[in-house]
């Protein structure tokens, strides 16, 4: 299955993206990135965002693929938490599934 994801983060933001990336390959082969670009926080107060596009083909499910979104996100310590203090550590959303849009990519439409 097609699948399009987006990273984001505000603190130690190369770091996180890269590690990120590096925790992803792992799971899903041949996954590929777009470059990273800057952006402005939209909806809280923090520092710039550094996001990137990943793409790639899955047999995993929906409810996997997303699962293991969010076992990453907890492994590099991010937190409902943080995000409430407007910190993100890393935030990996799944965008596109197939053809379903699961979550609308905000930063790309600024």
């Amino acid at each position: 299955m097609k699948t399009i994801i987006a990273l984001g983060s505000n603190s130690k933001q190369e770091e996180n993206i890269s590690k990120a990336q590096i925790l992803l390959k792992q799971r899903f082969k041949g996954i590929r990135f777009s470059n990273p670009v800057w952006t402005e926080p939209i909806g809280i107060e923090s520092d710039t965002f550094l996001n990137c596009i990943g793409y790639f083909e899955t047999e995993y499910s929906l409810e996997q693929v997303r699962d293991y979104l969010k076992a990453i996100e907890q492994i590099m310590g991010d937190s409902h938490e943080n995000h409430q203090r407007g910190m993100v550590l890393i935030d990996i959303d799944l965008a596109q599934y197939g053809d379903k849009i699961v979550k609308e990519i905000i930063w790309l439409q600024e």
